[in-house]
């Protein structure tokens, strides 16, 4: 019995093409399923993910999510082979058609109360290097190529990665990754600041549940308060931004939490967070 709903489990999936897996508690794993295309992104997995990503935003459970990809690439980008790019009413890249879908995917990354790691090996190009730059932080080996490829396809980088991009690396890299269309790997985006872990090869997932983990440490409402900060500040003045500190940790300092802080600091004891 047990062979037989491992092999009905396992053709489901492979049916599939992104994957939703809570194996730890706290942690939601996403992974996309599309090994064959080396999960280029097409309007199936690109509506499975948008389902994956609201699946775990609702679940209050979930703490941190972590994506990553089947086979030998994280994500190579937008399928060329689905429709007509030019074609306005079916291609999701297009605004009236599923531009909002995509940004709706990325825009919940920016949830406080969720955290979004980014798992990557192997290609990375297109939409994937979107994911990664939106995601709160991008784990990969020294061997994942990171591919800019929109000018060498006559399109250009979207979803807020010319924002985003500079803020990472650098105006200067920036410039140099999206308008020359270059491949960088896994060691040079660490280099330039796009990258936040280094794995060894083959260990990205493991690397990337391990830093979940550790999220999991801090308190929920004060990790929240933190993300929320840290977006906000990009937008804000130092002034304000100092204001926004000064009243978010008065909200924190009355919080059942931090009180769980200062008592287990007193008893030498790991707190037990509650989210309260």
């Amino acid at each position: 019995m047990r062979k037989a709903r491992d092999s009905e489990v396992l053709a489901q999936e492979a049916d599939m093409d992104v994957l939703y897996d809570v194996a730890q508690p706290h942690i939601a794993e996403i992974k996309l399923n599309r090994p064959a295309k080396l999960n280029a992104i097409s309007t199936s997995l690109e509506n499975e993910l948008h389902a994956a990503v609201r699946r775990a935003c609702a679940d209050e459970a979930v703490r941190v999510v972590i994506f990553s990809g089947e086979g030998r690439a994280f994500c190579a980008g937008w399928d060329l082979s689905e429709p007509d790019p030019n074609d306005a009413d079916s291609h999701p890249l297009s605004f009236r058609a599923g531009q909002s879908l995509w940004l709706d995917i990325l825009q919940m990354l920016r949830r406080p109360d969720k955290l979004f790691l980014a798992a990557a090996h192997g290609w990375v190009a297109g939409q994937g290097v979107e994911l990664c730059l939106a995601s709160d932080l991008l784990v990969c080996t020294e061997s994942t190529k990171f591919y800019f490829a929109e000018v060498r396809v006559g399109f250009n980088m979207a979803s807020g990665s010319a924002k985003l991009l500079p803020q990472l690396v650098g105006l200067a890299n920036a410039r140099r990754l999206a308008l020359f269309g270059q491949t960088i790997d896994g060691r040079e985006a660490h280099r330039i600041g796009m990258v936040g872990e280094l794995a060894a090869e083959g260990e990205h997932q493991d690397t990337a549940r391990r830093l979940a983990i550790e999220a999991l440490k801090g308190a929920p409402l004060a990790v929240a308060a933190q993300k929320a900060l840290i977006d906000s500040a990009l937008e804000m003045s130092l002034a304000a931004t100092r204001q926004y500190e000064i009243e978010t940790s008065f909200h924190l300092a009355r919080t059942a939490d931090h009180e769980e802080a200062k008592r287990a600091f007193a008893a030498k004891e790991e707190p037990v967070f509650s989210g309260r």
